[in-house]
């Protein structure tokens, strides 16, 4: 038996460095790996990487969509098998993220030092923060005209939340490197997650309420202080 091990982020935007790692992959006891054993497809198996030495590569996705990367095992039986893993590639242009690396350097300077290896911005979690503040409206039951929920999309003036953003993406940062409750970074991911809820509680939004993509009247405004939203 072959058991292919294919490690990696499940999704990625385009342009990022996405670390993909089969060095978990083993065979039953009766096999042994061939001189290349190890080799690697990032474009459904047209093209083939030999990783039998590291068995890892970095790669990085320009177009959007559905990726298949592939793991071809081979043996010494002679025997082959592939196995398959699909990541989503998020277009970074379109993803509609309320931060970007550049606007948390305003608050810590240093923070890329604790950067994983295996990727090469923050972005993965500068869309976990866009995501957090749209469930966040939709907790605070704020809806649509037609009763549907807002996308990143609808906020019409990115800047009202670019801090919060900030904040919520240090946050989860800090959050991750903890390792006991009360050592350095569960405080300073404690001091950020204060900001995030007294930053949310006092923003005022423009939301497209109707679905046209514009305010024209200056009136698609969500008061998350009252959270009222006021339409002239």
């Amino acid at each position: 038996m072959i058991f292919g091990i294919i490690k990696s982020d499940d999704k990625v935007l385009t342009g990022d460095k996405l670390r993909i790692d089969v060095s978990e992959s083993f065979l039953a006891p009766d096999l042994t790996f061939a001189t290349v054993s190890h080799e690697i497809s990032t474009d459904g198996g047209t093209t083939w990487y030999n990783v039998t030495s590291k068995k890892t590569i970095d790669w990085i996705f320009m177009t959007a969509g559905s990726k298949t990367i592939s793991l071809r095992l081979t043996t010494t039986a002679p025997s082959t098998q592939v196995f398959t893993k699909n990541v989503d590639v998020i277009d970074l242009t379109t993803a509609n993220l309320f931060s970007l690396d550049s606007d948390i350097y305003r608050y810590e300077t240093d923070i890329d030092k604790y950067l994983p290896k295996r990727w090469s911005s923050w972005n993965l979690i500068h869309l976990a923060a866009r995501d957090w503040i749209v469930d966040w409206l939709d907790e605070k039951r704020i809806f649509k005209e037609d009763g549907s929920k807002y996308t990143a999309a609808d906020l019409l003036d990115k800047q009202q939340v670019k801090q919060l953003s900030c904040y919520k993406v240090i946050e989860l940062i800090y959050r991750s490197l903890s390792n006991v409750d009360g050592d350095i970074f569960s405080q300073k991911a404690e001091k950020y997650e204060e900001l995030v809820n007294t930053k949310a509680s006092r923003s005022q939004l423009k939301l497209d309420y109707d679905g046209n993509d514009v305010d024209n009247d200056g009136t698609e405004r969500t008061d998350l202080l009252t959270v009222q939203v006021r339409r002239g």
